[in-house]
């Protein structure tokens, strides 16, 4: 079944030239599926596995890819296919590194990373003697955030270096002053794997960055804790689903 063939058309003048052209009328809903969102004997649970799309999710509970649409239905957190459903691990690999950009130097608990650096500002690599632009200065989480520049002739060294700040874009005379300061990061990476927040090792709960005793969960590990709970959706039992389906398809056509 084509989900959006129940729905009713009507016409629109969209540019207010006279013509009307027929469209879906999504403000159309039928309330045969909300009657029974409540009713625990009506639905399951299903675990989106890495990489299923909705019809393949249909395919494997129905025998059929055509009722994909009542997920989105039973489900009030998914309103968007591209938002809402559960990545793939590739996808959300490449979602997460360009969602944050750049490259996070990040350095440890004993380091003091306040007042040292300025936004604007560049820096060099001690060994690399890659460039860039600081973007901004994380001091609690332990990292700051660099755009390497394009002119770069090498890349910041990923195992760690020293970065130095070689100039400043600011005129003030306490940004000026922090030209030369150095930081020994331990690492400069992706910032899709810059620490989020640190947790306690012991009681694993959400702390601040200490010497010793906690550790950091990723930009990239926490966007992947949040695709895991929405891989986990209300479904209808399929014992259920030709019978909603034909109670749906009643409902629109008599909407």
């Amino acid at each position: 079944m084509a989900y959006f063939n129940n729905f009713s058309t009507v016409e629109y003048d969209f540019d207010a030239s006279g013509i009307n052209r027929e469209i879906k009328n999504l403000a159309q809903y039928s309330t045969i599926i909300t009657k029974n969102i409540d009713n625990v004997a009506f639905y399951s649970y299903y675990n989106i596995q890495d990489g299923e799309r909705p019809d393949t999710v249909s395919q494997n509970l129905y025998g059929t890819p055509d009722y994909y649409w009542t997920f989105f239905i039973v489900n009030n957190e998914l309103q968007n296919y591209w938002h809402d459903w559960p990545k793939s691990s590739e996808s959300l690999r490449k979602f997460a590194e360009a969602e944050y950009i750049g490259l996070a130097a990040i350095f440890d608990a004993n380091e003091e990373g306040f007042g040292k650096f300025v936004v604007g500002g560049t820096v060099t690599g001690s060994l690399s003697n890659a460039t860039g632009t600081v973007i901004a200065i994380y001091p609690t989480l332990g990292y700051i955030q660099i755009e390497q520049n394009k002119t770069s002739v090498a890349n910041f060294r990923t195992a760690g270096e020293s970065i130095t700040l070689t100039a400043s874009n600011s005129t003030a005379s306490e940004d000026i002053a922090r030209v030369g300061n150095t930081l020994a990061c331990t690492s400069i990476v992706k910032a899709a794997y810059a620490p989020n927040y640190h947790i306690d090792d012991g009681t694993k709960e959400r702390t601040r960055r200490r010497t010793a005793g906690t550790s950091p969960v990723t930009n990239f590990e926490e966007e992947n804790e949040v695709n895991l709970i929405k891989s986990r959706i209300k479904v209808i039992k399929p014992e259920f689903i030709g019978e909603v389906v034909d109670a749906f398809e009643k409902s629109m056509r008599d909407a």
